[in-house]
């Protein structure tokens, strides 16, 4: 019984979020293009507004997620104001619609360090790794300046194109040693939240740290008939950027306490490289 219960559940879950057609048009304005993608609290969409013709990125909370999809939205929607970066989608519009929240941004074109990975098969070096890693640290250090933590520093939330560097997704963001909200709280005791970060600025370190792993890991070709090793034994890299690496992620050195100090060590080793 328990598992037919389960699997109506499951079935009553896919059919609320089942992703809106070409051609909705959401809030009387904006006419959905495509698919982007899809989270665990959130569908995002590709929009063209009706208004001015311009596409944008439109984010809806999933509905099955109720009360926590809207939650995480409409912080996201109140992060994202406080931002002003030229390489961060400003929000350009908040709605409720269906109910719904919707987020409606900077459609970013690229490819994420995620499609670049694992679909182009592009390799990454030190070099290389520590070219990305620096104009990323610059959004960072933007994001913690305004007073909060991204806390979802993941491949596929950093898109490239040609020679510039965006941050998205800030679903997940928090203020800067933030306790949680009565409303949060509640969602998370109830399962309905992840398990997140705790947002501190060693957080958003610490997701660099594991985001240059996948990167340099490109280059990586396990032997057959080998056991799985630890990052220190599988991957070919210098003292100083296992030095680097081991404090971004806090084993066996002393971590950083701060962004810009992080950037000051990464810089001058991008330098010693070239």
């Amino acid at each position: 019984m328990v598992l037919v219960r389960e699997r109506w559940r499951g079935f009553i879950r896919a059919w609320q979020d089942y992703p809106f057609t070409e051609g909705k048009l959401i809030g009387g304005r904006y006419e959905i293009q495509h698919l982007l993608g899809e989270g665990s609290y959130g569908l995002t969409y590709c929009c063209r507004d009706t208004a001015d013709g311009e596409l944008y990125a439109l984010k809806q909370s999933r509905p099955s997620k109720k009360a926590a999809g809207r939650i995480l939205l409409e912080k996201e929607y109140s992060i994202l104001q406080s931002m002003d970066h030229p390489k961060i989608p400003a929000c350009r519009d908040y709605l409720e619609f269906k109910g719904s929240n919707w987020l409606i941004s900077d459609y970013i074109t690229g490819k994420t360090l995620e499609d670049l990975i694992f679909d182009d098969k592009i390799i990454y070096g030190e070099r290389e790794c520590l070219a990305v890693i620096l104009k990323l640290a610059e959004l960072v250090r933007h994001v913690h300046s305004r007073g909060y933590v991204h806390l979802d520093l993941r491949i596929p939330n950093v898109i490239l194109r040609e020679d510039d560097l965006y941050l998205i997704d800030f679903g997940l963001a928090r203020v800067i040693e933030e306790p949680d909200e009565a409303s949060v709280q509640r969602a998370i005791d109830a399962d309905q939240l992840p398990e997140r970060m705790p947002p501190v600025i060693a957080s958003d370190l610490y997701d660099m740290g594991q985001l240059m792993l996948f990167m340099l890991y490109s280059a990586y070709e396990p032997e057959r008939g080998t056991a799985e090793r630890s990052w220190r034994e599988e991957l070919n890299v210098s003292p100083e950027m296992l030095r680097l690496l081991s404090r971004l992620l806090g084993e066996q050195a002393e971590p950083y306490p701060g962004t810009s100090d992080f950037v000051r060590e990464a810089a001058a080793l991008y330098q010693s490289l070239l």
